[in-house]
């Protein structure tokens, strides 16, 4: 997980109720809440799934910006929801929310436990981490806040049940952590549901500048809106430049000298982290590699471990990529070209391993189990990739797509019918016909049903891949090789019906 937010700078702040009443109402104490975690983890393996949240909750009592057992804790309630668990009632509701802010924010988060696909009940948790990470600087609730903040867009977005007010919240609440890029997307999905509104409009641009030129600047300078667009383009374009070169390495010893001073600052080492990793060169990666692991093996928080995977999956791209330029210009050249797939063979065996250990970690997410799924099938490991594209069809987000890929692994098996149903019940789910996936799911379906046709000579299958064909083609003439597959497939039908004059 690569988390793109900017925290703001709290100096001078009012903190009326902040950090004195923060320290005063939490205490961060890691060893006290390790038993607690133990033991979720352990009756949550007999599906004791209550008494697991319980357990889980009083463990963030005292390591309350822990994000891997935020995580954790929302696993087990998928677990429970699975198995027909509840949402929390009236008595549990409306009483025990206790008087602190944590106890108030831990209570929004046994309900939303309780009830983990509920909009309104995620966005009562992101509103209470935003209250106290806006408190105190010794808690570190931005991430928490950016996570939850992700599970509304996904999860509420994929049920098209919340209205514009809960949009127009959470991109509020995004945006006072810093995730501009997310408050974009919260704001244009409140947009969606309106015909006309002015003033929403305007914030819509200017979070578009905002987060512009937050990027640019790696977190620094001016964080108010700007109204004019094209001007904000032109200031953005004025930073990038001024960055390169001596600018980037200054920017990078300044962020160094400041980790260096206090190496146990998680905000100062993500600002390194993220100064290095904006570079995009080999040696800063490393570095930023090299830090991630210390905090890794600090904090044994998995979520930094995912990070440096995504290092060096970035690096295996652009490693491939500088070779197929040179391919592209020297077609030729078989020493590159060797070396081009002796990387592209070591990637897919990373990408593997890296993608196992994350549904080992997260076993309910489906969409690293998506992710898992497209790299066995790439490493030609069938049965295994069906298995995990089986698990992940019930994320809506990635169901069309998993559909797509389980109709061309029954494909590869042979199993014809098997890949008809799939890739049917994917254009089903992804009813754009003209859009890429929408000509892939298609394209898939006219290869089956040619293939089935051919196999148990069946007029009616040849003559629907013929239509698929002819649709296709009138869409995209250049798309794959589809003319002349529509030829090939007209001649199919021709034979066929031939044969069935005839008899």
């Amino acid at each position: 997980m690569v988390l793109k937010f900017f925290k703001k700078d709290r100096a001078g702040a009012d903190k009326a109720g902040g950090d004195g009443a923060a320290a005063a109402m939490f205490k961060r104490d890691p060893k006290k809440a390790r038993p607690w975690f133990e033991r979720a983890r352990t009756v949550a393996d007999t599906r004791n799934y209550d008494y697991a949240i319980e357990c889980f909750l009083n463990g963030l009592k005292h390591d309350l910006d822990n994000l891997d057992m935020h995580e954790a804790l929302h696993e087990v309630a998928m677990k429970r929801k699975l198995n027909g668990g509840k949402p929390a009632g009236f008595t549990e509701r409306f009483f025990g929310g206790g008087k602190t802010p944590v106890e108030k924010l831990l209570h929004a988060e046994l309900l939303w436990a309780k009830d983990p696909t509920n909009p309104s009940l995620m966005l009562a948790v992101m509103e209470r981490l935003v209250e106290l990470d806006e408190q105190s600087e010794e808690l570190h609730l931005a991430e928490v806040a950016w996570w939850v903040g992700s599970q509304i867009l996904e999860t509420a977005g994929a049920q098209k049940k919340p209205g514009k007010a809960t949009w127009v919240r959470t991109m509020e609440l995004f945006e006072a952590v810093g995730a501009y890029d997310k408050a974009i997307e919260a704001c244009r999905r409140a947009l969606q549901l309106t015909d006309s509104d002015a003033e929403l409009l305007r914030k819509f641009k200017d979070l578009q500048a905002t987060d512009t030129m937050t990027r640019a600047r790696y977190g620094e300078g001016s964080q108010e809106s700007v109204k004019d667009i094209d001007k904000q383009r032109d200031l953005d374009q004025q930073d990038q430049i001024a960055r390169t070169g001596s600018a980037q390495e200054e920017l990078v010893a300044r962020r160094r000298a400041e980790y260096e001073e206090d190496p146990q600052d998680v905000d100062r080492a993500q600002k390194l982290i993220n100064t290095l990793l904006e570079s995009d060169q080999k040696e800063y990666e490393d570095e930023a590699v090299r830090i991630l692991n210390d905090i890794w093996q600090q904090t044994g928080q998995y979520r930094h471990k995912m990070r440096i995977g995504d290092v060096k999956i970035r690096q295996f791209n652009r490693s491939l990529r500088e070779l197929r330029d040179r391919l592209t210009k020297q077609p030729d050249d078989e020493q590159a070209r060797k070396k081009f797939n002796e990387i592209a063979r070591q990637q897919i065996q990373f990408e593997l391993g890296e993608y196992k250990e994350r549904v080992k970690n997260y076993p309910t997410d489906m969409a690293l189990r998506f992710h898992l799924g497209r790299r066995l099938y790439a490493a030609k490991q069938i049965d295994e990739a069906i298995a995990e594209f089986q698990q992940a069809r019930s994320d809506p987000k990635h169901r069309a797509q998993s559909l797509l890929y389980l109709g061309r692994c029954y494909a590869t098996k042979g199993w014809l019918d098997e890949s008809l149903d799939a890739l049917r019940e994917a254009i089903e789910v992804h009813p754009n016909t003209s859009d890429r996936p929408g000509l892939e799911m298609r394209y898939e379906l006219m290869d089956s049903l040619e293939r089935s046709a051919r196999e148990h000579r069946n007029i009616e299958q040849a003559r629907e891949a013929q239509k698929i064909a002819s649709d296709i083609l009138q869409t995209d003439i250049n798309y794959r090789d589809i003319r002349d597959r529509l030829d090939k497939i007209r001649s199919l039908v021709q034979e066929l019906e031939g044969a069935e004059s005839s008899q």
